[in-house]
């Protein structure tokens, strides 16, 4: 069926999810080519048109004001306000700062989220638990993606603050409050406002760069080479443990296929089903953990069995020519139901109710009864008899089996009788 696109899918088996990241390193990689490319073209269009343009302007000069650029550089909110806006994706909505209500408040373009594997995000887990949430480097590695994100952000917006970032990027913190007088307005939770706050800490150290100059969260070129590594020093058992799921997935699925092209998909749900829960927990054993798949195997090999068994009984019933495959389903559910066992009901005395399948049936059974060898089993169990015990006869249990085939009758027992020992 192939690799799903997109970003690992912590759903699907390990594996998977190793073949989803490397195609997203090899998309992201292509990316890169084809915009480092156009860059390349869009500097020779430049180069070629300030050529042309060249010798018409040797002979212009241009004075520079050196009063205005040395106030400029010595004011710095007129610095902060020359900052010219970069990386703008759109506006959103009709938004405006809270500090410049004039100006509209855009939403920057920002790096796609880092993608990982499910046994990379546990490993993440483990080291934060292993640093506490104290430490420097704990902090810096929640903070990546953060850090990216406000710098993006101001770079789009250069006059903002942190409550024009927080209602684009965390709305749920910027809460509606009321003040003495009844009226609205809104404020930081108190999340965003205590002292210490992870989030004010990076604003603060965030500068306005945008997301073309920023230095990539996702390095594509050394994730894939490590994914490489990794695929190609397993030893067996680890490739094993890789792939023993896809396989066993794989073999359901061709059963689901089998029944849908047989259109008996229905008879088959449930245990489909059940198949496909075990596989799915048998997915998220530990590591560690052997696994167990026995059972599963069994259980796909019987109802391929069964998938069979009905194929052989739609036949036997005649269809499609003699019977309807609605006949065919109901008995063999019954079979299904009673451990393959099935009441073939006589026409003449079945009260109501079609029993076509059955005039088909009966005939086959009929001869197979008389040219085929047959063994019948009858079987006496014998408990013990509470009035016997009652006369002081302590009987036990008696049993006695008859096997017949054919003209041959075999008998065997089983007669204990309890003893007393004084």
């Amino acid at each position: 069926m192939g690799v799903a696109p997109g970003y690992p899918d912590t759903r699907t088996c390990l594996l998977h999810q190793k073949l989803q990241l490397l195609n997203v390193c090899v998309e992201r990689r292509l990316q890169h080519e084809l915009i480092g490319k156009r860059k390349k073209q869009q500097i020779q269009q430049q180069q070629s048109a300030s050529d042309e343009t060249e010798d018409e302007d040797e002979s212009e000069f241009f004075d520079c004001d050196e009063p205005a650029s040395r106030s400029t550089s010595s004011s710095p909110l007129k610095a902060v306000l020359s900052i010219k806006p970069e990386g703008r994706l759109k506006r959103l909505a009709n938004e405006r700062l809270l500090d410049e209500p004039d100006e509209y408040l855009y939403i920057p373009e920002t790096q796609e989220p880092v993608p990982k594997t499910e046994d990379q995000l546990q490993d993440d887990a483990e080291v934060m638990l292993k640093l506490g949430p104290g430490s420097g480097l704990s902090t810096q590695m929640m903070c990546n993606s953060l850090m990216s994100d406000m710098e993006a952000f101001k770079a789009a917006n250069p006059r903002a603050k942190i409550d024009d970032f927080i209602r684009w990027y965390s709305p749920k913190d910027w809460i509606e409050v009321h003040d003495e007088t009844g009226q609205t307005r809104h404020q930081l939770s108190v999340r965003m406002t205590t002292e210490g706050n992870t989030w004010q800490k990076v604003w603060q150290q965030a500068q306005p760069v945008p997301v073309s100059r920023q230095r990539r969260l996702f390095d594509d070129t050394n994730e894939a080479l490590k994914l490489l590594h990794y695929l190609e020093t397993r030893n067996m058992s680890e490739i094993y443990a890789l792939t023993i799921v896809p396989i066993l997935h794989t073999a359901v699925l061709k059963l689901i296929d089998l029944q849908s092209n047989a259109r008996v998909t229905d008879l088959f749900s449930t245990h489909i089903e059940q198949l496909l829960s075990d596989l799915c927990r048998l997915s998220r054993a530990p590591a560690d953990e052997q696994l167990n798949v026995q059972p599963l195997l069994d259980d796909i090999a019987e109802l391929e069995r069964r998938f069979y068994q009905y194929k052989c009984f739609e036949r036997l019933a005649g269809y499609p020519k003699r019977s309807s495959q609605a006949q065919v389903k109901q008995q063999f559910e019954e079979i299904l139901k009673h451990e393959n066992c099935c009441t073939i009901v006589n026409k003449k005395q079945a009260a109501a109710g079609d029993s076509s399948l059955c005039d088909i049936l009966s005939p086959k059974l009929e001869q197979d009864i008389s040219n085929c060898l047959i063994s019948k089993d009858y079987i006496i169990r014998l408990d013990a008899d509470a009035q016997a015990k009652e006369k002081g006869q302590n009987y036990g249990p008696q049993f006695m089996r008859a096997i017949v085939t054919g003209d041959k009758l075999r008998l065997c027992g089983a007669f204990t009788e309890s003893t007393t020992f004084v």
